[in-house]
């Protein structure tokens, strides 16, 4: 196109070729037109997808792998001088390893905290490589217990990017941990947030508490934005709600009012307003993995309490303890579970790992669809860990986590309660 218009202009020089200004103009704007509308498109910047995404551990290796896949890609993504930070249960992926060792070799800072209940060869790999001082800019760190004080586990899984492809302040977490267990033996989900600055400082804060394995106050973090609600375990052994910030070193652990899943409960009313609900009522689905012992009684008699005033519930478990469940089907919650391969010892093999709550109704005296999801399972050991909990506020979200819920019930990831399946869906 350019050689077009050079030839045009060459051709004017001579006298015999008697071309007017103006035509002159209009033959130049419409040669440049034809190449711009001729020219390839130029792709967009990458950018992480936002919002949930969920694996299929019964599907195809893509399908397993599809939370993991979303990682790596932001890893490739990544450029020198920016910083990668994850903090996680437990880590065994070399299809992980090797895209971090990479992104170490051309400049980028790799960070990782992970817990101390199983080190795998490719936590020591790149603990070789990226050293283990947490003051350097790359490390991989191993926490004794919970990695801010205290017994327990760093039981969250936060995979986050200062800035990946295009987009800046990507935080990655939910209930998948970076391990073949979480592709191939576990239904797991992984939520994307990103250009969400706040929240993402707020996890750097608590971040740059675990890498130092020490104890520290208070444990208790939150964060609210208009879109999103975080709060951030171990929680201060004393902490309520109203006393986030206390110092207090009491070993106290909270009581049922002081329980921020009670405190969530409590705020849902079954009478949907306008705006939210189903026929007037407002309808929770749960999908919990761990929910058991002392707590999750507690939990299961507020749970049937909103059923019996009205609410629509339905709950899927996997390692729930009988009195939970118990207290459930009193209520008559239909409740079905998602463990297999169980084998003699009562050990399950294959199960759901996600721990959320749906929930499309009245909260707080308005109409929402919001949405729990992390690390937190309802048992007394959450107090003890690390762990994130995110709620989402957007109606769009509701839906993919209840049509997450609905494939899980009618298809072959559950099966009545009670039933052992010593094989796998």
């Amino acid at each position: 196109m350019l050689i077009a218009v050079f030839d045009l202009l060459e051709c004017c020089r001579f006298r015999r070729f008697r071309v007017s200004r103006r035509l002159l103009v209009v033959a130049l704007a419409a040669l440049l037109m034809v190449g711009m509308l001729s020219a390839p498109a130029t792709a967009a910047p990458w950018k992480p997808r936002p919002g949930p995404a969920f694996n299929l551990p019964t599907g195809g290796p893509e399908a397993r792998t599809a939370l993991t896949r979303r990682v790596i890609a932001a890893i490739k993504h990544t450029r020198k001088g920016e910083t990668i930070r994850f903090a996680m249960y437990s880590f065994d992926l070399k299809s992980v390893a090797t895209p971090l060792i990479k992104a170490h070799k051309r400049g980028v800072h790799v960070q990782m905290v992970v817990n101390d209940n199983w080190t795998s060869s490719q936590t020591r790999r790149l603990r070789r490589v990226l050293g283990k001082n947490p003051r350097k800019n790359h490390f991989v760190t191993i926490c004794e217990g919970s990695c801010r004080g205290g017994p327990g586990n760093l039981h969250m899984k936060v995979y986050s990017f200062s800035k990946t492809g295009a987009a800046k302040h990507v935080l990655m977490t939910g209930s998948a941990n970076l391990t073949e267990r979480a592709e191939d033996l576990q239904w797991n989900d992984l939520y994307t947030v990103r250009g969400e600055e706040g929240l993402f400082r707020t996890f750097v804060r608590v971040f740059n508490e675990l890498k130092f394995d020490r104890r520290t106050s208070p444990r208790w973090v939150t964060y609210k934005s208009g879109a999103y609600d975080a709060q951030f375990y171990r929680t201060h052994p004393n902490a309520r709600p109203s006393l986030a910030t206390s110092s207090t070193t009491s070993a106290r652990l909270p009581t049922a009012d002081e329980d921020p899943v009670m405190h969530r409960l409590k705020d849902i009313r079954c009478k949907a307003v306008k705006g939210a609900g189903v026929n007037g009522r407002t309808v929770i689905r749960i999908i919990m993995y761990g929910w058991s012992g002392d707590r999750g009684k507690y939990l299961a008699r507020r749970v049937a309490y909103l059923k019996r005033h009205g609410c629509d519930v339905k709950v899927i478990v996997s390692v729930a303890g009988r009195g939970t469940v118990n207290r459930l089907r009193d209520a008559n919650i239909p409740v079905r579970s998602a463990d297999w391969d169980i084998n003699e010892e009562g050990v399950v093999n294959f199960y759901s790992h996600l721990k959320t709550i749906s929930v499309n109704g009245t909260y707080k005296g308005r109409p929402v669809h919001t949405v729990w999801t992390g690390s937190e399972n309802w048992s007394i050991m959450s107090f003890r860990n690390d762990e994130l909990i995110l709620q989402i506020n957007r109606k769009r979200v509701y839906r993919e986590y209840r049509t997450r819920f609905n494939e899980m019930w009618d298809g072959r990831a559950t099966h009545e309660w009670g039933i052992r399946p010593t094989g796998r869906p």
